[in-house]
């Protein structure tokens, strides 16, 4: 007798993670609801240095290479109990290249959000990461609608940015500051939260629109060779 044999497809939607969100925009992007309190976070690490603190008291952050927490994006749902040790976490810092095709830009901007909502569905703590590129991904292609960098994020709240790699070259922190223009202008933040390098030169112009901030790479601030929360405006 043959035995029928079930075929098991994943499709890779992951559809379980966004089952009770609210969706924004024509890419329906799912929204990361703002926190009713806006919490500062003592301090970011990384989610592969996580096992090397005790100071649970931190954020978890994920502002290193994207392989480094492929687990958050494939296993999502087995990640939740060890993050509740924490105070809080940033939604993944997934990569916007900018020679990456702009469709695969929205899909890393999708999987940020999504994962961020599923973390808050849990009742975790969530500032959402906010990650551009070039032009095409904070300014609006759609006039009506604003540059798909920022869909799913409610207005006057507290974000995180990282920025590593976006000072590189007279190019990138052009695209850095004006970035950083347009999300002031379009989600008017109370609080951003800067983890990595903060030049004056992108970050001065808006000091006295937002608060700002910065954390020392989290390295750094564990060998003792500079500060970490300073409390930067």
């Amino acid at each position: 007798m043959n035995e029928k044999k079930e075929s098991i497809i994943d499709d890779g939607f992951n559809a379980n993670l966004v089952k009770n969100a609210f969706f924004d925009g024509l890419l329906e992007i799912p929204i990361i609801k703002k926190e009713e309190r806006l919490v500062i976070p003592k301090a970011l690490v990384p989610f592969s240095k996580r096992k090397k603190t005790n100071e649970h008291s931190e954020f978890i952050c994920f502002y290193e290479h994207d392989i480094k927490f492929r687990d958050i994006l494939t296993a999502t749902e087995k990640q939740v109990d060890f993050l509740r040790d924490f105070s809080g976490v940033i939604s993944p810092d997934c990569s916007l290249y900018y020679d990456m095709p702009l469709v695969l830009q929205m899909v890393n901007t999708y999987l940020n959000r999504q994962v961020g909502h599923y973390f808050q569905s849990q009742g975790l703590y969530v500032i959402p990461n906010v990650r551009w590129g070039d032009e095409r991904t904070y300014t609006r292609i759609i006039p009506s609608e604003i540059p798909f960098a920022f869909l799913g994020l409610e207005k006057h709240g507290i974000y995180s940015i990282g920025t590593y790699g976006c000072c590189k070259t007279t190019e990138y922190k052009h695209h850095l500051k004006e970035g950083l223009r347009s999300f002031i202008k379009e989600i008017e933040p109370e609080i951003i939260l800067i983890y990595g390098s903060m030049p004056d030169s992108v970050f001065g112009e808006f000091k006295d629109r937002v608060q700002f901030v910065h954390y020392e790479d989290w390295t750094k601030v564990r060998h003792n060779l500079q500060g970490g929360y300073d409390g930067k405006r």
